[in-house]
């Protein structure tokens, strides 16, 4: 694709770099394109144009259409999401006491069913055993 402008047909320039000790290079200033959208013979076309050309107002722009923006739908809550959701109540835990912080590991270690059972027993009977005299849990 060439660099040249579509309107006014302005390609690039060649010329030469000149160092500060005259060594002459052959280089080349290129135009400043811009692929811009226009009106030709009527129809809408993307073509590279030198900004030149725009700012003297050698083309013409087409018209600016605005498209409405089309609502999307709304997506109803699945049911199962919401069972799924609801099913397993958690039970509200300090922050201290949390699943896997050192405190719950230090101070609150986890006991196995069959245990939870024995030691509600035992809690009982210290219990009972506290509110009676200490002569009567001797007899």
């Amino acid at each position: 694709m060439s660099r040249r402008c579509a309107i006014t047909g302005r390609g690039p320039r060649v010329g030469h770099n000149v160092s500060h000790a005259h060594n002459i290079t052959l280089r080349r200033w290129n135009v400043n394109l811009q692929k811009v959208r226009i009106l030709i013979d009527g129809r809408v076309r993307r073509v590279r144009v030198s900004t030149a050309a725009i700012k003297s107002g050698l083309i013409t722009r087409p018209p600016l259409i605005l498209k409405a923006k089309q609502a999307r739908p709304v997506r109803p809550a699945t049911a199962p999401a919401i069972a799924a959701a609801t099913a397993y109540p958690v039970e509200p835990e300090s922050r201290y006491f949390s699943e896997g912080s050192v405190v719950t590991r230090l101070f609150k270690p986890k006991v196995k069913p069959e245990e939870a059972a024995v030691t509600e027993a035992a809690v009982e009977e210290l219990d009972v055993a506290e509110s009676k005299p200490n002569d009567e849990v001797e007899k």
